[in-house]
């Protein structure tokens, strides 16, 4: 895949317009495509029908930002003041960038309850190390609205025949999750928010799932066996082309908010490599 036609430099500075337009309360200075595709909170609308739009007062440079001048997509999260008052928010979000022009906005923003029970850094600290350590005693509860999102979007599993869930996934927490002995746990600790972001390479398989594939990590056993199963029969039936497994490597970020003693917010952002790979940051 060849590079955008964006560099890093480029994305930075849309990055940085977008940020400057909600201050301005003015989203006709933004590079918007001449169609594009924007949602606030999971809700489609234009952007100057967006509450970020309105009421943003303050937002300084992203303390998060991840760019993929390949796809032409970028991540940033930040802390925003809204209105005259001095309570912070936090901002998340992903955008795509074709020919220069935003074509993808989904932006997530949220002001902290004022009943919220804070964690303490080492509660954090402790959920960040858990988070690719299965072995950890730290114990995670779940909320029950607790918010999961993969890739920035909301993940339904409709299983490899098309018969399963329609509801969108929830948060989890199970003890066969991906470890990595050298992940980069707590990359960004926001106290504040309760906001933890560790990284990892998680080794696992590329599988057919109905006229998709899916990647399972290995450290997922149960997960890989039931693929295994399925590809197995289907491959009895005939009938149908299915994609060979083939071994790969997740890059994953992971960002998790605690507070209240439990888990609420989930979000995995996987980057797919070949076997074996590594990564620059764990050199």
């Amino acid at each position: 895949m060849s590079e955008s036609d964006c560099s890093r430099d480029c994305m930075t500075i849309i990055v940085s317009k977008i940020l400057k337009s909600m201050v301005a309360h003015d989203p006709d200075t933004l590079p918007l495509a001449p169609v594009y595709q924007a949602t606030e909170n999971s809700h489609p609308a234009a952007l100057g029908m967006m509450t970020l739009w309105r009421t943003v007062t303050k937002a300084g440079k992203p303390s998060l930002l991840a760019i993929d001048t390949t796809t032409g997509s970028a991540y940033f999260a930040l802390d925003i003041n809204e209105g005259s008052g001095k309570k912070q928010s936090v901002l998340w979000a992903r955008i795509k960038v074709v020919d220069k022009q935003i074509t993808e906005l989904e932006l997530w923003w949220m002001s902290p309850p004022a009943d919220r029970q804070k964690a303490i850094r080492v509660q954090l600290e402790g959920l960040g190390e858990a988070a690719f350590d299965p072995s950890s005693n730290f114990s995670v509860g779940l909320a029950s609205d607790c918010q999961f999102t993969e890739q920035g979007w909301s993940v339904i599993d409709p299983g490899p025949d098309g018969n399963g869930s329609t509801t969108p996934l929830g948060c989890n927490w199970p003890q066969d999750r991906p470890a990595d002995t050298k992940a980069r746990a707590n990359l960004v600790i926001d106290e504040e928010t309760g906001i933890v972001v560790s990284g990892a390479l998680i080794p696992g398989m590329v599988y057919p799932y109905g006229k998709i594939s899916a990647f399972i990590p290995n450290d997922m056993k149960a997960a890989q066996e039931a693929q295994d199963e399925w590809l197995a029969k289907k491959k009895a039936e005939g009938g149908m082309s299915l994609l060979a497994p083939i071994a790969a490597t997740g890059e994953t970020l992971q960002v998790l908010q605690y507070y209240n003693g439990k888990l609420q917010g989930q979000q995995l952002n996987v980057y797919l490599s070949g076997p074996g790979m590594g990564s620059a940051w764990t050199q």
